[in-house]
């Protein structure tokens, strides 16, 4: 209910805004921000001859800070880098049951944890405009990011999500970002894994148009 209205909010805010300038000889300069909360995590299980481990990861956020710079290819067509650094950090769980007669104690281990990156994409955008100030744009991209304190641990991501932009004057515009497809293969431990959601990701921000049209 809270992002449909600050949604609603938005495009009355924007009713009042001047033209979009978007197409062929125009540039964007800006950045995102955007969070993810994971509260349920996941959880693996992992059977030895003296007992089984229960593994889980849970209440896991994210945060992404993404400055951004573009330019337009066509009318519609937008092509940017993004360079970005991202926090995420979440709990992990053990829990060891033993075995009757194995000589090993049960046991339940907490870990908080967090980890930093660096990261670098490009991306595309496909603008699709309502009206003269309103429209929306499907961005997807490829993505590399690398652990700080550790580069050779690291992940490429492709992926996308849909975006809705309110121009509030002729250059300055918002957007406000929602849900993601991504596909994620991690260097170190050859993992690839695959998410789709529509209300776990939120993203916010802000782009600067000029150029000639």
């Amino acid at each position: 209910m809270k992002k449909h209205l600050f949604t609603l909010l938005f495009i009355v805010a924007a009713s009042f805004a001047a033209k979009a300038q978007i197409g062929t000889g125009r540039y964007y300069i800006g950045g995102s921000l955007n969070y993810n909360y994971d509260g349920y995590g996941y959880t693996n299980t992992y059977s030895y001859a003296a007992g089984t481990t229960v593994y889980t990861n849970h209440g896991i956020s994210n945060l992404q800070i993404n400055p951004d710079f573009g330019m337009f290819l066509s009318k519609n067509w937008a092509i940017g880098i993004q360079p970005g650094y991202s926090r995420t950090g979440g709990t992990e769980t053990s829990v060891y049951t033993a075995l009757a007669g194995s000589g090993t104690t049960s046991y339940t281990y907490d870990r908080k944890y967090h980890t930093d990156a660096l990261s670098l994409g490009i991306h595309f955008r496909y603008y699709c405009m309502l009206n003269d100030r309103i429209g929306i744009f499907p961005q997807f991209g490829v993505t590399e990011a690398n652990d700080i304190n550790n580069f050779k641990s690291g992940s490429i991501s492709v992926g996308g999500n849909p975006n809705i932009v309110f121009f509030a004057t002729k250059k300055l515009a918002v957007n406000l970002g929602f849900g993601n497809i991504l596909y994620t293969h991690d260097y170190q431990t050859k993992a690839n894994s695959f998410n789709i959601g529509l209300n776990t990701n939120i993203g916010f921000g802000v782009n600067y148009y000029w150029g000639k049209q």
